[in-house]
């Protein structure tokens, strides 16, 4: 019988968030899924939890890799290509939910609509709340987070990601398993270090329609293993790469730009590299395709020159 919801939880070393995230997604409301585990070579005991459920009835798979991939999005990759569920839910091992987190969600499912997420609670390792994700979004004016909604998926790029990342976690989302086409998993997306995710909605965005729930169901890990954190000059560098990479295809896929944020990006590259550093990498992804304005780059460079 091919289950309602696949839901795919990749875990490398969260041994101790690893339980309430089990716990959290066997018990909810809504019991028609099948659990897909997946384990990166964890060091810090994780596979002794994992492998107790090994015949657990809900569990489907259960892959422990002998080597660590090196990328979250490789692990995304494999368990979706398992999956058999109509919906996919990448429920991270770090994180938890309300256990009606399911049940809320597949009540607005219809036939237009591929991707539904809520609202998220940031929590630290113990899980005191650190923030309401509705402060993150409370730069747009209005701030249609504070409702419910549904918009078309190029409207919400546009006005929203096209500004930031706008679903800050995967653990908050269901989506159609059918958005995953082929090639989807491209290697500019499976080599991303900081903004895999956000290239990751993009990609699903652009083919439908985004419901949105107000209700926080969703709790977010925020601590301080968290691999995004751009704290280092390497990090920084990677950071703005990758979100370049994330403007060009909007801008050459989709045909969609934010001027303001592409000048913004291009400032902060120059900021952060000297002459030497701006002419020795790839810089396709951070120039004139997506910022429209060849005279800002001049201006930069020509600056750095006359240093």
């Amino acid at each position: 019988m091919i289950p309602k919801v696949s839901i795919l939880i990749p875990n490398y070393n969260h041994k101790s968030y690893l339980q309430q995230r089990l716990d959290t997604v066997f018990g909810q409301t809504f019991q028609d899924f099948e659990v897909i585990l997946l384990d990166d070579a964890s060091i810090d005991g994780s596979q002794e939890i994992l492998e107790s459920y090994r015949n657990h009835p809900k569990v489907a798979h259960l892959i422990i890799n002998s080597h660590n991939s090196g990328s979250p999005f490789k692990q995304w990759q494999k368990g979706i290509d398992l999956a058999k569920g109509e919906y996919v839910w990448i429920a991270e091992s770090d994180d938890y939910c309300e256990l009606t987190f399911l049940e809320n969600l597949l009540k607005m499912a219809k036939e237009s609509t591929g991707i539904y997420y809520s609202q998220t609670i940031d929590v630290d390792d113990d899980g005191k709340v650190l923030l309401n994700r509705i402060d993150y979004t409370k730069e747009f004016n209005p701030n249609i987070w504070k409702a419910d909604f549904e918009i078309s998926g190029l409207e919400f790029i546009e006005k929203y990601l096209l500004v930031k990342n706008v679903i800050p976690n995967a653990s908050a989302v269901i989506f159609k398993r059918t958005l995953i086409e082929t090639a989807f998993f491209s290697d500019k997306l499976l080599q991303m270090k900081m903004c895999g995710d956000w290239f990751f909605w993009v990609k699903l965005c652009e083919k439908t329609k985004i419901s949105f729930i107000a209700t926080p169901l969703n709790y977010f890990r925020n601590h301080s293993a968290i691999s995004r954190r751009h704290n280092t000059a390497k990090k920084k560098k990677t950071r703005l790469l990758e979100e370049g990479e994330i403007r060009y295809y909007t801008f050459r896929k989709l045909n969609l730009i934010n001027k303001a944020k592409s000048e913004v990006l291009l400032k902060k590259w120059f900021k952060l590299h000297p002459l030497k550093a701006i002419l020795s990498v790839p810089f396709y992804s951070i120039h004139l395709p997506f910022s429209n304005n060849f005279s800002l780059f001049l201006k930069f460079l020509s600056f750095k020159l006359k240093k």
